[in-house]
């Protein structure tokens, strides 16, 4: 059995393990809250570790992405750029190369005539088309259909061999000539810029051959003159020749020369040139015309 002072000290003892007991159970939940919390805190603090690297991740490749769509976009302009060049873009190089395969040209100049009569000015109208290109193994340029209406209005000329001088009119008798043109013609055009001479890529210089025909009026005065109907009307004596036509000419992209945002897009379909072509008849007769022209595409 326990005496006084061993059970004093058993109770004390045993008073002390509840006591010590409660305060560990007092205390687990707070140290369950704080290691709670200390977990909490380091996986937020992993967390937000991981979205710094993503988000740096991230930028590093929106970065890379920026400097490859820049690289994209430099090749492509370098790509558009070769293109200009080498192909002359406004001009009717080639419809595959983003050039303008149909023109329509006014011309207009001067032009001999046939017959030994004086020449005159000359009125055309040519409708352009592409025939083919370097693709399709022209070299150095490409091969250009063309028709052409044109005519000439000659100038008089006094002879004593037309009918009123034949009849007997006394005084200067005056006989005209005017001529019709039918000329389909193949063209030839160098590419500059394809020959090595970018700096002239705006210049289209080409030569041209093909069959025509050639219609020609001549006029011969009424014999009878005076107030009455009919005064003034010339008979017309008409020639029908065929033949062939050979020349050269150049033209001149006025999109390569002005820069006008306005107007660019008529400009790069838009042409102004010159040329000379030789006329030759299956009768023998040949003559020269010299005509300028301004020729919008589309």
């Amino acid at each position: 059995m326990l005496v006084g002072s061993d059970r004093r000290h058993w109770f004390g003892d045993l008073i002390g393990r509840v006591v010590g007991f409660m305060a560990i159970l007092a205390v687990m939940p707070a140290l369950a809250a704080y290691a709670q919390s200390s977990d909490n805190a380091a996986s937020t603090t992993a967390i937000l570790q991981r979205l710094d690297t993503l988000e740096r991740q991230n930028g590093e490749l929106r970065a890379e992405v920026t400097r490859l769509q820049q690289q994209v976009d430099a090749t492509s302009r370098s790509s558009q750029i070769t293109q200009t060049n080498a192909t002359g873009e406004g001009s009717q190089y080639s419809a595959r190369s983003g050039g303008t395969p149909v023109q329509v040209a006014l011309s207009t100049g001067w032009s001999e005539s046939p017959y030994k009569m004086p020449g005159g000015f000359f009125y055309g109208v040519n409708l352009r088309d592409l025939l083919l290109t370097e693709e399709d193994g022209i070299p150095y340029g490409y091969v250009s259909g063309e028709m052409m209406v044109g005519a000439i209005l000659g100038n008089h000329a006094v002879t004593k061999a037309n009918l009123t001088s034949q009849l007997g009119v006394t005084g200067d008798v005056s006989t005209w000539l005017a001529t019709l043109e039918l000329q389909p013609t193949v063209q030839y055009h160098a590419d500059l810029a394809r020959m090595g001479l970018p700096q002239l890529s705006f210049v289209d210089p080409y030569v041209l051959a093909g069959p025509g025909i050639w219609i020609s009026m001549m006029s011969t005065p009424v014999v009878v003159k005076g107030s009455m109907a009919g005064n003034g009307f010339r008979h017309e004596d008409a020639d029908f020749q065929p033949g062939g036509v050979f020349g050269f000419g150049s033209a001149l992209r006025l999109g390569k020369l002005f820069d006008m945002p306005a107007a660019q897009g008529l400009l790069d379909k838009s042409t102004v040139g010159a040329e000379w072509r030789f006329n030759t008849l299956a009768n023998g007769q040949g003559f020269s015309q010299y005509a300028g022209s301004i020729a919008f595409g589309f």
